[in-house]
């Protein structure tokens, strides 16, 4: 019997199934690495076996548990101030990465959520930024750490302060000092001798600053963390006791705790900490290593209290990658629902997230690779980066008024009703007039070192010997016509090669060769006797976290590292010319008046600073800078920093705070694009961080 056409059968061919698994394979791949929750390393959950033997441990030793000596103090799992059952409900929230302007309104919306408590660390890198010489005060007091623990005590909060002196929290390597890597046997977060030092200087400084703020002396702090995270990093146990021994040499009276998103290294030794300081935790989902974690504190003990000292609210970005997801609402409410009823007190990480201003954003090695962290550090948290309130302030505050009980204040109560946002505006579009070129940018850079070799920012004899922090460093050589340039050595992080002004080559951290043949670059100018090579080499920020066992925390130097040989010769060049490209203050000043400007007239070869002027009426108000249409580099204004920009993303937008603006005033603008630049910028009245 014949069959209809409609009863044939269909024939599958070997090439469509393989194009279909292929298909499939990247889709899961992008669900599950393209969008992905949080870039954290998957959480190793520990056998049981092996967490009975750190208990046995423990138990072995016959070490007295910690107990807290300062005015908060706990017992059978609950704390206690004052004599009185004590419940933390807490928010992370940065002085520096938010303008004291904006510290009221943010002290506000956290008390009407029903927390009573505000965690902030303490970034030493930018009270240090130059060895030996302190700062407390900082741009627009964005470094006035006691004033802002003041504020917060006048609003009925307590403090908890995480001084570090590493912090992590994708901050230009982790809150550390970056001349701390000119001394070549440098090993941070150790025992190491110059470290050491380094350490007590810096403490030695800070905590006298603060130590009257403390609860027992009359002030709101409650509670002080050594070091962070330091179960991912390393077992040396003795560095996290003498660290605190530090403390409290340098006057802190108050409860000591540790915090930790993994226990893996507990079992190498690090258990003993247990006699030293209060475990916390740290995590997102209770699935994904949180419940392991809780569970393992209080096997511990009888006596410690269930702290999550980070529920990381959301997270952050990366330059390059998309935008972070996130829970989804109903597992949210379902995971702090459980936190809650099972008494547990909590920090939310972030609760405002802020800005990484200026050059101060981080990168992490969580994905195999060096990835920089964006200029928004916005978290997805209950407050944005301008500090509006969003859908996940109400859920949580929905949550936290039906747990209230034991949820004491400074002074005050929960406020009833939620600080309305602030206003945003839209300034339109500001059209770009001059520009400054290259050569004039160089031409105010003072510190221009003669070197006879090529050395990385840390190397330089800035200073007082501690070498560059932050920004851009150039290489420039004349040379006579090549056929083929090589450098040879590590490049970080980012490198544009130019040839008499010409860009001929542009590599990144995921490359780790260099060879330009330059027959192959297209038509550039070359004289048979003086040509200019330029490598301007970007820091696009220190890695902040790396993973155990790893050394890279000690090999963060920026710049290059090696040397530049031209048509194969086994001669390496010397005699460069070394400009220190790092925009600090008197620099700035000096190219904001700069007689060289030109008029905008095309779209003109780069890198170069490009200038702008807006006027407003009325009160300035906060604003977001979009810069669709240019490439990547720097936003200055009313010289103010504002971090860097990409076309790369995923953020599209700068926030801009309206307390730097000037009413009825000129607002000047400055941008160094360092490729393509646009006609105009535009300000608008919401950021947009994806896409």
């Amino acid at each position: 019997m014949l069959m209809s056409e409609e009863m044939k059968p269909v024939q599958i061919k070997v090439k469509h199934v393989i194009r279909v698994v292929i298909i499939l394979v990247f889709a899961l791949i992008i669900i599950l690495y393209g969008i992905p929750l949080f870039h954290r390393p998957k959480y190793r959950q520990m056998p049981q076996h092996e967490i009975e033997s750190i208990y046995k441990k423990v138990k072995d030793e016959e070490g007295k548990m910690y107990r807290s000596e300062g005015s908060l103090k706990f017992k059978k799992r609950k704390f206690y101030l004052d004599g009185k059952p004590f419940r933390i409900f807490s928010g992370a929230f940065h002085y520096f990465r938010v303008l004291p302007q904006y510290w009221n309104e943010t002290f506000m919306k956290m008390k009407a959520c029903g927390l009573n408590t505000v965690e902030t660390y303490v970034a030493w890198n930018f009270h240090e930024e130059v060895q030996g010489q302190f700062n407390f005060v900082g741009n627009y007091k964005l470094l006035n750490v006691r004033e802002f623990i003041q504020t917060a005590k006048s609003y009925g909060l307590y403090v908890i302060l995480r001084p570090g002196p590493y912090i992590c929290s994708e901050w230009e390597f982790g809150g550390l000092p970056s001349w701390l890597l000119k001394d070549d046997d440098m090993k941070v977060r150790s025992n190491y001798e110059g470290y050491l030092t380094a350490v007590d200087k810096y403490f030695a400084h800070l905590i006298p600053h603060i130590q009257d703020l403390q609860y027992g002396k009359g002030g709101p702090i409650i509670a002080f963390q050594i070091e962070n995270e330091f179960a991912s990093y390393s077992t040396e146990v003795n560095h996290l006791k003498t660290l605190k021994k530090m403390m409290k040499k340098h006057g802190v009276v108050e409860m000591f705790f540790t915090s930790d998103s993994e226990i893996s290294s507990w079992k190498h030794g690090l258990h003993s900490i247990v006699y030293e300081a209060l475990p916390t935790v740290n995590f997102k989902d209770l699935d994904a290593g949180g419940q392991q974690l809780m569970d393992f504190v209080q096997g511990l003990s009888d006596e410690f209290p269930l702290f999550v000292m980070e529920y990381w609210s959301g997270w952050f970005d990366e330059w390059g990658r998309p935008h972070s997801g996130d829970l989804p609402t109903e597992r949210l409410k379902e995971i702090l629902t459980k936190l809650l009823e099972k008494g547990a007190s909590i920090n939310f990480y972030m609760f405002r997230g802020g800005t990484n201003f200026g050059f101060m954003n981080g990168g992490n090695y969580l994905h195999k690779q060096y990835s920089p962290v964006t200029t928004s550090y916005d978290y997805m948290a209950p407050l944005s980066e301008a500090g509006d309130v969003t859908e996940k302030y109400h859920i949580i505050r929905e949550l936290l008024l039906q747990h209230q009980d034991d949820v004491q204040h400074f002074h005050g109560a929960t406020l009833k009703e939620i600080p309305r946002n602030t206003e945003k505006a839209a300034y339109g579009t500001v059209p770009i007039k001059s520009y400054l070129p290259f050569e004039n940018m160089l031409d105010e850079i003072k510190g221009k070192i003669g070197s006879k070799n090529i050395y990385s920012m840390e190397h330089l004899t800035l200073h007082h010997g501690g070498g560059q922090n932050y920004g851009f460093i150039l290489y420039r050589k004349i040379l006579p016509k090549i056929q083929k340039l090589e450098i040879k050595g590590i490049m970080q992080d980012r490198m544009q090669v130019f040839w008499n002004g010409k860009e001929v080559a542009t590599y990144d951290w995921n490359e780790n060769v260099y060879v330009i043949h330059m027959d192959l670059v297209g038509p550039v100018r070359m004289d048979e006797k003086h040509n200019t090579l330029d490598l301007l080499v970007e820091n696009l920020g220190r890695v902040n976290y790396v993973r155990f066992g790893k050394d890279s925390l000690n090999q963060e130097y920026k710049g290059i590292i090696g040397e530049v040989f031209v048509n194969n010769s086994k001669e390496a060049l010397t005699d460069w010319n070394i400009y220190p490209l790092d925009f600090q203050p008197q620099y700035l000043n000096n190219i904001w008046v700069n007689s060289g400007y030109r008029p905008l007239v095309k779209r003109e070869a780069s890198p170069a600073i490009f200038s702008a002027e807006f006027d407003i009426q009325g009160t300035p108000k906060d604003t977001f800078l979009s810069m669709d249409g240019w490439s990547k580099g720097v936003v200055f204004i009313n010289h103010f920093n504002l971090g860097r920009y990409w076309s790369q993303g995923p953020q599209r937008t700068l926030y801009v705070p309206g307390s730097i603006l000037k009413n009825e005033k000129a607002n000047t603008i400055r941008i160094f694009e360092q490729k393509k630049a646009g006609k105009e910028v535009i300000f608008v009245d919401s950021p947009v961080l994806g896409g």
